[in-house]
């Protein structure tokens, strides 16, 4: 069959069921890797969790009764962007507790600030990218470990 004889239906996705099931698979993730926590701890992950679950299950259920059907990517330019970004995500979960929150923040907000300029590699936006990422990722470890004393990951490189 060709390109030119599918219907447009055809190359529609079920975005509400796609979603739903990501989404409870996320949830089931985070439940099972959260019950190390203590009670109070774990408090806000539980009750973010419940509100996660349902508003999966009812995503769910609009995909079966209802289904809005779209085009995830339009281009395969459009797909490969969104894959390059969820490899650079990986990365920075995977270099996040070997390099710990700062060194593994810093690469990877630079790198994910430059993919997404439009001219990727003039000196203005690696600039950009550079002042960006110092004030973005520093803020939010003074907010996150100096002012909420939420423990962020030191790594396992600089023990």
């Amino acid at each position: 069959m060709s390109q030119d004889s599918e219907t447009p239906a055809a190359k529609r996705l079920n975005a509400d069921l796609i979603v739903g099931i990501v989404s409870l698979g996320l949830a089931a993730l985070v439940y099972f890797s959260t019950r190390e926590l203590s009670k109070l701890g774990g408090v806000f992950v539980d009750y973010t969790l419940v509100a996660l679950i349902a508003l999966a299950l009812l995503t769910t259920a609009k995909g079966f009764i209802k289904p809005e059907r779209v085009r995830f990517f339009e281009s395969v330019v459009e797909r490969n962007n969104v894959l390059v970004g969820i490899c650079i995500l990986l990365l920075y979960l995977i270099f996040l507790p070997l390099a710990g929150f700062l060194p593994a923040s810093y690469a990877f907000y630079f790198c994910f600030n430059l993919y997404l300029a439009d001219e990727r590699f003039t000196t203005r936006n690696i600039l950009v990218s550079v002042f960006l990422t110092a004030a973005v990722v520093t803020a939010f470890y003074f907010i996150f470990h100096h002012f909420l004393e939420v423990p962020l990951p030191e790594g396992k490189w600089f023990e």
